[in-house]
């Protein structure tokens, strides 16, 4: 118990050191057109309120992934290890699972944010272009 503490306390400490110091990992080689790219008659308010959801919700991310990323860090230094570690790798497989959930509800409220910003028609054409352009994740279970 006292080691799973110390792990918890030395995590806590350590996650917004490695944010700041490694920044976001996750960049994509191909960066996705922004929302104003893709629906071009948004008028000036719809552009703001747009902007301010999504870099709120991108520095959420960010800090997210960053303290993902420590957690993976962390079960890198003990998975290989000889012995059961159970009682320490458990609780930081919980915790990075969470992580993702909690990333998963954050862009999904993006999502359900800027919908509420367009009308219908704004809605369709940035479903229509993400339509056409699926997921790189998407074509790795198809045969």
């Amino acid at each position: 118990m006292k080691n799973i503490l110390t792990l918890a306390f030395i995590l806590a400490l350590s996650t917004p050191l490695l944010a700041q110091q490694n920044g976001p990992r996750h960049a994509d080689k191909q960066k996705r057109p922004e929302i104003t790219e893709i629906v071009k008659d948004l008028n000036a308010n719809q552009k703001r309120d747009i902007q301010a959801i999504t870099k709120e919700s991108s520095t959420r991310i960010d800090a997210l992934r960053a303290q993902q990323q420590a957690v993976r860090d962390s079960i890198h230094l003990f998975i290989d290890r000889e012995g059961n570690q159970s009682r320490i790798l458990f609780p930081l497989f919980d915790r990075e699972a969470n992580i993702q959930r909690e990333i998963s509800r954050t862009m999904y409220t993006t999502k359900v944010r800027i919908d509420e910003v367009l009308t219908k028609e704004q809605r369709q054409t940035l479903r229509n272009a993400k339509d056409s352009h699926p997921r790189k994740d998407n074509n790795k279970h198809k045969k």
